[in-house]
């Protein structure tokens, strides 16, 4: 009972995000020529909206998938529709922040915690906890992630 109700929700927002993108559409039809600039300037803070109300959804999906094993319908769909929110990030240049072993950049990470090591390994992203995204260099959220201390 709980999965479907989560994805009538999840339903519910790709309707709600699906109107706001129209209403979009339609309000720029009524610019001018010449306001193409704010109009790409619209278009941009739009789809970073739309990108901080789909992200989370993406992880509810995918933290959803990795936990079923099963191959029953309702996963298959799940799956679908990450693969079509992959699509729409590739899309719009949406690259995910998940990779460890690497070095802390304050700028895509946000520590929120510190592992003792004896290693030289100081500085370097252990884990990632929750996933960050970045858009055409513009940082959409932080990659939570635990340091090497």
């Amino acid at each position: 009972m709980e999965k479907e109700f989560s994805l009538i929700k999840f339903l519910e927002r790709i309707i709600f995000l699906e109107e706001k993108f129209f209403s979009f559409v339609y309000e720029s039809k009524k610019i001018k020529k010449t306001e193409i600039q704010d109009l790409k300037y619209i278009q941009e803070l739009l789809i970073n909206d739309i990108l901080l109300e789909l992200i989370p959804i993406t992880d509810s999906i995918e933290n959803f998938v990795k936990d079923f094993n099963n191959q029953n319908k309702e996963i298959e769909i799940l799956v679908l529709i990450f693969k079509l929110i992959k699509k729409f990030y590739k899309k719009f240049n949406i690259k995910q922040i998940s990779k460890t072993g690497i070095f802390f950049d304050p700028n895509l990470h946000e520590a929120i915690g510190m592992f003792s090591n004896n290693e030289k390994k100081k500085g370097i992203v252990k884990s990632v906890l929750q996933n960050g995204y970045v858009r055409n260099n513009i940082l959409i959220r932080p990659a939570l992630v635990i340091i090497y201390n």
